[in-house]
Order: C-alpha cells, then sequence, then structure tokens
C-alpha cells in the first residue's frame, strides 16, 4: 500500500467546504486557519475498534484514509486517532503547497507510538499535532518555547541540547507535565505505515477513548472515565450510567455508533484472547498524548 497525501482531492475539496475555507497561497495565516478547522475533528477511537473488526484480518483495509475520515465526521460526528489524522492533514497540506512532513514521537509507555507534523514555511519550522488537538501551529524556536492556549494554559517545546529532538510539554497555573518527545526527522511513508498498522495491536485498542476541543479547554473520556479541563482546572466523573447520552451530548456521535463499538470492542477483545495475542506488556493507550 502507498501514501501518497497527493491522492485524495475529493477529501480535501469536502474539508474546504466544510470548514468554509477557500483555497490561497501558503502561508501562516493560512496554515492557521486550516488547524484550527481541523481541531473541530474529534480524537476518537471508535471508528479504528470498529474498522479492526471489520477487516481483523486484511491489514490494509484496517486503515481509514483522507475520504473515509471526512466522511465518517460529516454523517456521524466521527474524527479519529493519531495516524489517520495526522495524514488527513498532511494531505490537506501538501495539496495546498506547504512543504510538511510527518515525524514520530516517544512516550514514556514507548517508542514511536505518536505522530505529528512538521510544516516549513518561509524557512520557520512549525509544529502542528492534530492527535494533540493543538489549535495553532508552533514555532519550533527556543525564543519562542510557549504557546498559550489560555492565560493560564499550554503548551511548551523543550529542544533536547545537540539533537534534533524536541520535548513536549503542557501546563497550566499549577503543573507542567511532559507528554512526548519527538524528533525532527521526516518519516519515510513506508515506516509511517509500518507504525500506523502496528498501532492496531497497542492497549489503545482495549478500550474506548474521545477527546474534544472546548472554548475553555478540553473533554476526555477513557472508558468510563470523564475529565473536564477548565482555565478553572479539571473536574472528573464517573459517565458509566449515562454513558451513551453523556457521548452523544458532548461529541454529537449517536449511542447506536458507541454501542457498536462497545460490541465490536469485546469481540476483538476476545479473538486477541483466541489467537494468543494477548500481551499485556504492549505500548500503552495511544491516546495519552490527547488526555488533559
Amino acid at each position: 500500500m502507498n501514501l501518497d497525501p497527493f491522492a485524495h482531492p475529493d477529501s480535501v475539496r469536502a474539508f474546504l467546504h466544510y470548514a468554509r475555507l477557500q483555497s490561497r497561497k501558503p502561508g501562516l495565516s493560512f496554515l492557521g486557519e486550516i488547524v484550527q478547522a481541523f481541531a473541530r475533528l474529534p480524537y476518537e477511537n471508535l471508528s479504528k475498534i470498529l474498522k479492526l473488526n471489520q477487516h481483523w484480518e486484511r491489514r490494509d483495509a484496517r486503515l481509514r484514509l483522507p475520504e473515509e475520515v471526512i466522511e465518517d465526521h460529516l454523517e456521524r460526528r466521527l474524527g479519529g486517532t493519531c495516524f489517520s489524522l495526522t495524514f488527513f492533514l498532511q494531505s490537506i497540506l501538501t495539496q495546498h503547497g506547504f512543504a510538511c512532513y510527518p515525524v514520530m514521537a516517544d512516550m514514556k509507555a514507548g517508542r514511536n507510538i505518536h505522530c505529528c507534523l512538521v510544516v516549513r514555511l518561509e524557512g520557520v519550522k512549525y509544529l502542528v499535532d492534530p492527535g494533540y488537538l493543538l489549535t495553532q501551529p508552533m514555532e519550533l524556536n527556543p525564543a519562542k518555547p510557549r504557546l498559550f492556549r489560555s492565560e493560564f494554559a499550554g503548551v511548551e517545546l523543550r529542544r533536547v541540547p545537540d539533537t534534533d529532538a524536541y520535548d513536549l510539554f503542557t501546563f497550566n497555573r499549577h503543573e507542567t507535565k511532559w507528554r512526548y518527545r519527538f524528533r525532527d526527522r521526516p518519516v519515510p511513508a513506508d515506516e509511517f505505515l509500518q507504525h500506523w498498522q502496528a498501532s492496531f495491536s497497542w492497549n489503545s485498542m482495549h478500550g474506548l477513548c474521545l477527546t474534544k476541543v472546548l472554548d475553555g479547554g478540553l473533554i476526555f473520556v477513557h472508558k468510563y472515565f470523564m475529565r473536564e479541563t477548565t482555565f478553572t482546572g479539571k473536574k472528573n466523573y464517573n459517565i458509566k450510567r449515562d454513558y451513551h447520552a453523556r457521548i452523544h451530548d458532548l461529541f454529537g456521535i449517536d449511542p447506536q455508533v458507541v454501542e457498536q463499538a462497545q460490541v465490536a470492542l469485546q469481540e476483538n477483545l476476545k479473538r486477541e484472547r483466541e489467537s494468543g495475542l494477548w500481551l499485556p506488556r504492549r505500548p500503552a493507550p495511544e491516546p495519552a498524548p490527547t488526555e488533559p
């Protein structure tokens, strides 16, 4: 299978129509508008769990390419995980003349379990991360280490001395947390594809996870745990009793789709156990980058 960002023009046009954006020459303002609009697509793994269930034996058929991502968002309010979102955003930017490339990132749980994009524009590099739901491009510049989401919270990049790597932290008024380290090295399409295929066997596929950007913060859902992070702090909830209703109210995803994903999840876990693929020490959840 060949991952070609130029091979998906229909999905790019559909996204621009959805976002009410007009095509124009690449520039920082246009990049910001694209990234801001793209952040409306939620991070969620329901769609990935469903695709795995439908195509357990067909590795290439599991991948949700840009046409499916935008169609699922328009029809079912779904989004994707970091690989499908990153490749879709790469397709949008590439087809509008932006020079960009995917990079891989390491987290506490292991290497190469997150991905994002670096954009080169007029001699300056910017990080854009749809899997982490960054709503703005972030310049890779030690003199501009912080991107503020609000007056009291944001993202910080620290260059690792004498390397091509950066550490990404989130911060608020109370604490700073290390999230991941990425290397400013273009990942070839075949290597990116290998990591994408490998992600279907990670622990991220062992529970439903969703994240959404709010005007004042983030909503994070993992299994029956929900965290609402706003400018004023964090609130945790157990949403087991009204799970389907909460997902519908917050994300617009129909309860029937949530139920289908829950059934598919249990079937997938059973298949893993029966096939001997159950390995409890595999990389930790891919959703970790988006957890507030």
